[in-house]
């Protein structure tokens, strides 16, 4: 019998919490909203509510060590043993540095690691078991404001064409393409796409991107 996959509970899940903020943050400008996203919430915050529709059967595994490979951190924030779920979750925003200037909080790096971390989950696995989850306030006016997309230093970085083959949902608007000169892809919104990545890799990884111009909040979902 066909049992519904990880996707399908994190879409539905994800959509609730965008309308918690549509709700919520109603009336809100982007100063204002930003102010609340760089003060009152953090990670935990998204992860709890993405886990609280499974109820008691959510584990929530954040900082927790796995009792294998030499008690590493377990890479997943979620565990949901019915299903045999696992499921890591990021949440984005920025800071304003010594220079005045506005930086992503997470290095790459940190983002490279869960992608492969799902990557390799998906390759032992196969799909529907393994998800990765990453959400943002829509209060900035560049995505790359919140995740480092560019390659080498500088205000205005090329864009890293590597990096933006984990993003379909954004779209440029000129070439060559400078990182703030992304913008979103709402046409592609809601549709499953799948991940044309620079790499030696060959398995099959999706992603759906949840959100509009209006909504506060915006999800996007690897699987």
């Amino acid at each position: 019998m066909k049992k519904p996959s990880i996707e399908q509970y994190l879409v539905a899940n994800c959509l609730f919490t965008i309308d918690e903020f549509n709700i919520l943050y109603r009336g809100y400008d982007k100063e204002n909203l930003k102010k609340e996203a760089d003060e009152k919430f953090n990670e935990m915050d998204i992860t709890v509510r993405i886990g609280y529709p499974f109820k008691q059967n959510a584990h929530y595994t954040v900082g927790e060590s796995s009792k294998t490979k030499k008690e590493q951190k377990i890479n997943h924030d979620l565990f949901i043993e019915p299903h045999d779920f696992k499921i890591e979750i990021k949440y984005l925003k920025n800071w304003k540095s010594a220079s005045n200037t506005w930086s992503a909080t997470k290095n790459w790096s940190v983002f490279q690691q869960d992608f492969d971390w799902l990557m390799d989950e998906i390759d032992a696995h196969g799909n529907g078991k393994a998800a990765f989850v990453i959400g943002w306030f829509n209060c900035v006016d560049s995505f790359s404001q919140l995740i480092q997309l560019g390659k080498g230093g500088g205000a205005y970085p090329i864009v890293d064409e590597r990096k933006l083959a984990y993003f379909p949902f954004l779209t440029r608007e000129k070439e060559p393409t400078i990182t703030k000169d992304l913008k979103y892809n709402y046409s592609s919104a809601y549709k499953e796409r799948h991940l044309n990545l620079i790499s030696t890799r060959k398995g099959q990884y999706n992603c759906i991107f949840l959100g509009n111009e209006k909504d506060l909040f915006h999800f996007v979902i690897y699987y």
